[in-house]
């Protein structure tokens, strides 16, 4: 198949990215591992950050101050700044849609608190935000002609004399392998949180596999050690949003004590509440208080959530809390426009390092920031695609996928694929969770490449090649292999605490060496290095080549 743009997920990143492409003439097919409703983009609940101009009391100056504040000193402040400021125009364009943000009896939306923001900014629809935002841009992409295509899994990126080419797919319906050639590429396949399997609010699909092919492709990462643990979760990691507290729900312990501020930055309300936790209590969160109609109508999802995961009736009972595993901040590098160190390949959303989060995200601007850079990649991908030709497609690699498949399906396995899932998210929450040092991270660097050698004895058990779930799940803990190792590594170098990334022996945070995005690029051979890099030359270099080839037309 030959696209002019392939979009690899089905996230808002990727919906905006796919719908902008197509608006620039392209034509544009989204592939996504599944359903396109299994994007943590769907499954978003709190809201969207911006300025409406409705508040006297906020401004993009605070937004963006907000956001600079709570990245702890690592952010880029020009996409910061770029990002705020076009805020109030994407909520704006998502209502011209049809997106119904829940408004007061004047039309006015409406908007709630969330942690480290200085104003009420936090647009929403009740506790579906994401799902209403996702149904939105679906039906718009599927109206202006964007191809969706389902069931897909992204193998591998494929490139011809060192430039983009396309990319090799799994069908996961007949574990058939396949090419699509594209002249541009847009990454938008998610974060990698899903591997802290049974400490995480996200799918175990979520296995950073957009992330691992680009890092086999020669592209760079950036900040993999900022993984931010969301701090009210279930038991089974079932995700308590945000919007509660922003809604007035308590923190509180077994003796109905609230000990911390319920509305502080993410990663030092997780650090509260698991400290709390170790010192021998439980944690809950506290909802008696609120209305009914609070609950019924601003908090819907939670109440049922609670009661169907939990059994807990929150208007009368405590609901217990722990921090999981919930969003990577780093991913891709990229430049401010979303391109990447492959000319063609742009990344956006969750699986890109924008460099708006810094060392932390507040909660309410990833949809923000997913819908700022998605609209920035299809402008770009598109722009791209019309200025150059198909390349081939290097066949020998497709049979390379091709061999690597029938031999995962063929040959006897002699370990369980879910168990060696469970055992890797235990050792991760335990050694590079919300707190780390030196030792656990040695721990769990041995313990993934432990895991590495036991891989290639992981074959399927079933050999039906009809909707195999077995050999998905092997490619995607190969994938979440890979990635783990890079992240321990950037984990490992940095020396210092930092936003969500605090190490019990470095507790102070060292601007002199490390006030700047950490980089891993793959040396070949297994082999990856580790560098902490400021970009500005990059990305000043970039922009004049940029500006040189828009004048030669």
């Amino acid at each position: 198949m030959l696209y002019d743009v392939i979009v690899v997920g089905s996230g808002i990143s990727g919906l905006f990215a796919a719908l902008y492409a197509k608006r620039a003439g392209c034509s544009v097919v989204v592939i996504t591992k599944s359903n396109p409703f299994r994007s943590n983009s769907a499954v978003a609940s709190g809201g969207m950050n911006a300025v409406t101009g409705q508040n006297e009391h906020d401004s993009v100056y605070r937004h963006i101050k907000d956001t600079v504040g709570g990245a702890d000193g690592i952010s880029n402040e020009v996409n910061v700044n770029d990002m705020c400021k076009e805020a109030v125009n994407i909520v704006r364009e998502l209502m011209e849609m049809g997106v119904k943000f829940d408004c007061d009896a004047n039309g006015n939306i409406q908007q709630r608190p969330f942690g480290g923001a200085s104003a009420n900014r936090t647009c929403f629809i009740a506790d579906r935000t994401g799902s209403a935002i996702v149904q939105t841009l679906l039906m718009q992409c599927r109206k202006e002609g964007v191809e969706i295509l389902g069931n897909h899994q992204l193998l591998n990126i494929t490139k011809f004399d060192d430039k983009l080419s396309g990319i090799t797919l799994l069908h996961r319906e007949d574990s058939h392998v396949t090419a699509f050639a594209c002249k541009s590429l847009v990454l938008a396949g998610g974060g990698f949180a899903g591997i802290y399997r049974g400490h995480s609010t996200n799918p175990q699909e979520s296995s950073g596999d957009v992330i691992a092919a680009a890092l086999r492709a020669g592209m760079r990462l950036s900040n993999l050690e900022f993984v931010q643990f969301h701090p009210t979760t279930l038991k089974n990691g079932s995700l308590i949003s945000e919007a509660a507290r922003g809604e007035g729900a308590y923190i509180v312990d077994e003796t109905g004590m609230r000990f911390t501020d319920e509305l502080q930055t993410r990663d030092k309300l997780s650090r509260a509440i698991l400290e709390h936790i170790q010192a021998g209590h439980k944690v809950y969160l506290d909802f008696r208080h609120l209305s009914s109609e609070t609950i019924e109508t601003r908090l819907p999802s939670t109440q049922k959530m609670a009661l169907n995961s939990a059994g807990i009736d929150i208007k009368t009972e405590l609901l217990e809390i722990t921090p999981s595993a919930h969003y990577t901040i780093g991913g891709i590098w990229t430049r401010g426009d979303t391109s990447t160190d492959i000319a063609g390949i742009f990344a956006c959303g969750e699986c890109a390092a924008t460099g708006v989060h810094g060392a932390n995200r507040l909660g309410g601007n990833s949809l923000l920031e997913a819908a700022y850079f998605g609209r920035i990649a299809g402008v770009e991908a598109a722009r791209r695609a019309k200025r150059r030709d198909f390349l081939p497609i290097d066949f020998s690699q497709v049979n390379k996928e091709y061999r690597r498949i029938n031999l995962i399906l063929d040959a006897d396995s002699h370990f369980n694929i879910n168990a060696m899932k469970k055992n890797l998210g235990e050792s991760l929450f335990k050694n590079v969770g919300v707190y780390r040092s030196e030792e656990s991270l040695i721990d769990a660097f041995e313990y993934v490449h432990y895991l590495m050698k036991c891989q290639y004895g992981l074959h399927c058990v079933n050999k039906e090649r009809h909707n195999n779930v077995e050999l998905s799940s092997i490619l995607e803990f190969r994938n979440a292999l890979y990635v783990a190792e890079a992240m321990i590594l950037s984990a490992m170098k940095r020396e210092e605490s930092r936003g969500v990334h605090y190490r019990t022996d470095f507790l102070e945070r060292d601007d002199k060496y490390y006030g700047v995005s950490s980089c891993v690029r793959n040396l070949g051979d297994g082999f990856l290095r580790v560098s902490f890099e400021n970009d500005i030359l990059d990305n000043f270099l970039y922009k004049i080549k940029s500006y040189l080839k828009k004048l030669k037309g």
